[in-house]
């Protein structure tokens, strides 16, 4: 019977994994490295965010829809904008619509519209 010496586990480095060794490259060299690299993957993802914003700009559907959204959003910004200068500015008694009657309506409204932009898409 012959001794053999018992085996440990290794202890992993810090900020390694066990049985590798330790980073030999200073932390200073490390961050540069890490700005380089996100510097790099930052100018990628903007090339390919532009390439895409020129497509979508190009196609006359896109285009479309957004006229179709600006002149809702316009709408809506108009119609609370006329309510609170004929309510406050001009004195006259508008009716009170609490926020508690008037949200759930926005989420219909909203959902409504994202179903009907998806169906005019569809047939595009």
């Amino acid at each position: 019977m012959t001794d053999q010496p018992a085996s440990r586990p290794t202890e992993p480095a810090p900020g390694g994994s066990a049985g590798t060794p330790p980073p030999t490259a200073t932390f200073e060299q490390r961050m540069e490295d890490l700005g380089r690299r996100a510097g790099e993957a930052g100018e990628r993802f903007g090339r390919e965010a532009e390439a895409a914003g020129k497509r979508l700009a190009s196609d006359p559907s896109v285009q479309g829809a957004a006229d179709t959204a600006g002149r809702v959003w316009g709408l809506i910004v108009l119609a609370v904008g006329s309510w609170f200068f004929v309510d406050i500015t001009l004195g006259y008694d508008m009716p009170s619509i609490p926020w508690r009657d008037l949200w759930p309506l926005a989420l219909i409204l909203i959902g409504l519209v994202v179903i009907v932009r998806a169906m005019g898409r569809r047939r595009a």
